[in-house]
């Protein structure tokens, strides 16, 4: 039998923004304490930016004005992630935790974490593991509860932890360096629900710089959207765009025992329906041939037990046409994910082109197909 010869490619896919995707990544930002994530999405559109407002729960929208009196497109990624809040600080120094957004507790032993005090103080922990040498065959095989987590600061007492500056209620963030694995269009790390979203809109804007375009673009990143979907309806209020596209992830189907999901490297998924909203037709079609007409790879997904920012922002006033568009990722919801580089860039540049395009008569159009 002739040797396997594959070898990984030289040159990964795409023009694809390393280093804002890593900053993006690492950045904290649980469920209501998303401002180290909406700061790193600030720096990033800053240059191109004719306007950054915010509504009063934190989420920020950046908008690059187009050339005439056009139509608003919004494109939304929430900046939260999954994380913990402080419950209570033990007499022995070990602290319990509330969870903030969807983790398996059985992901989550002998991870890091950080703890951001009031001062903004970060903290390095551990979500500690028992040994399994002392426990019974039927405890081993439990998956433990969320209150039977404790975090391991390393410290003697609970007088100690308060010396740090740690509180109740303080923010507790999946401590993970991003990394560019084997194959290096494979992009591991923390929080890619859904800040590969954030991102996407953010580069959408930074490629529409020094172009035309009618219409008021604008980069959305919200916030509570793991808690349920709250910063995108106070945040559609403030834009109230004619068209809305949420950005998000789907499952990944090219992990073992998988049953539903897009592979990584699909390209562009384009959302028909989840468990928070029916994607507007017309939209989809639009992007569809726009897919089509630049041969960049596309594919649906109909997945009903989640939902995205667009089941908030769809029902916004007297209704705002919106649809999601998907990033496959693996292992969402844990410490460490992983996406595709493709994905990312054929998503970029079919956005980018929507934006350029979209004018009254498109809008007619979408909002047409369902009367």
């Amino acid at each position: 039998m002739a040797e396997n010869k594959k070898t990984l490619p030289v040159e990964a896919y795409g023009d694809v923004d390393i280093e804002m995707l890593r900053d993006f990544s690492e950045a904290k930002g649980i469920c209501g304490h998303e401002k180290g994530a909406s700061r790193v999405m600030r720096r990033y559109v800053e240059s191109v930016a004719d306007e950054i407002t915010y509504d009063a729960l934190g989420s920020m929208a950046v908008l690059k004005k187009g050339t005439g009196n056009g139509p608003r497109i919004a494109m939304f990624g929430h900046l939260d992630e999954v994380g913990f809040l402080v419950k209570e600080i033990q007499e022995d120094g070990f602290i319990r935790v509330s969870k903030v957004g969807g983790m398996w507790p059985h992901l989550l032993l002998s991870q890091e974490i950080t703890i951001t005090t009031r001062e903004g103080k970060d903290l390095v922990g551990f979500i500690s593991s028992p040994p399994p040498h002392g426990m019974t065959p039927a405890e081993r095989e439990k998956v433990m509860d969320v209150d039977d987590l404790y975090i391991d600061i390393g410290v003697n007492d609970r007088e100690e932890a308060l010396a740090l500056g740690i509180r109740k209620g303080d923010p507790i963030t999946p401590r993970t360096e991003f990394r560019v694995l084997n194959n290096p269009n494979y992009l591991m790390g923390k929080a890619w629900d859904d800040r590969i979203g954030a991102a996407i809109a953010t580069d959408v804007l930074r490629k529409l710089k020094g172009t035309q375009h009618l219409a008021d673009v604008y980069a959305v990143g919200t916030v509570q959207e793991e808690i349920g979907l709250r910063g995108a309806q106070t945040a559609g209020y403030m834009v109230s765009p004619d068209v809305a596209i949420a950005l998000d992830v789907c499952l990944a189907s090219d992990v073992p025992n998988s049953r539903y999901g897009v592979p990584l490297g699909s390209g562009v998924t384009l959302s028909m329906m989840d468990g928070s909203v029916v994607g507007n037709r017309e939209l989809i079609y639009m992007l569809e041939d726009i897919c089509k007409e630049m041969n960049i790879d596309y594919t649906f997904d109909i997945f009903l037990r989640g939902g995205t920012d667009a089941g908030s922002i769809h029902k916004v006033k007297a209704g705002i046409p919106s649809m999601t568009i998907s990033i496959p990722a693996r292992a969402i919801h844990s410490h460490r994910a992983v996406v595709h580089r493709k994905d990312f860039a054929d998503t970029v540049r079919v956005l980018t082109e929507f934006c350029r395009r979209l004018d009254w008569d498109m809008v007619d159009k979408i909002r047409k197909s369902n009367q």
